[in-house]
């Protein structure tokens, strides 16, 4: 297992903005990441759910299926397990932070492991795979806010 803390990101939105930000994943996970295709999200029950759907693989260009179960811990963050995909078995939780002047701090950490990804290639995999998710959801949370002042 490979530990893995990515700190420092900054939603430019309130802790709630970023909490509805989750909810629409669950109707708009296609929309939200535009370099996923057929996402699907089973809810479990009020504070648990599992996400799946596919996405190409940068590093050979084939399509590989993602699945993860999630426990929202609100306001704290959610806590992930993947239970299919390149890093089945890792664990990790993302935790939102309050700032001054109306932000909100997000910092992932996580045991990554893979079945197929040398361990000394796994951690500027998952960095990247965590920047692309992050600047998708800061692209989409812009538009959630320019609609929520109009």
């Amino acid at each position: 297992m490979v530990f893995i803390e990515d700190s420092g990101s900054v939603f430019d939105a309130q802790l709630d903005m970023v909490w509805k930000l989750g909810e629409a994943h669950i109707k708009e996970g296609n929309r939200i990441h535009p370099s996923t295709r057929n996402a699907n999200t089973e809810i479990l029950n009020e504070i648990t759910f599992i996400n799946s759907w596919e996405q190409v693989d940068d590093a050979n260009g084939q399509n590989i299926r993602m699945k993860i179960k999630g426990t929202i811990y609100y306001p704290l963050g959610i806590a992930f397990e993947i239970l299919g995909g390149l890093f089945a078995d890792s664990k990790y939780f993302v935790y939102y932070i309050p700032i001054d002047n109306n932000k909100t701090g997000v910092t992932v950490v996580g045991d990554f492991k893979s079945n197929i990804i040398p361990g000394d290639e796994i951690k500027p995999i998952v960095l990247d795979f965590s920047e692309r998710v992050f600047n998708e959801d800061v692209a989409y949370l812009k538009t959630m806010i320019q609609k929520k002042n109009h």
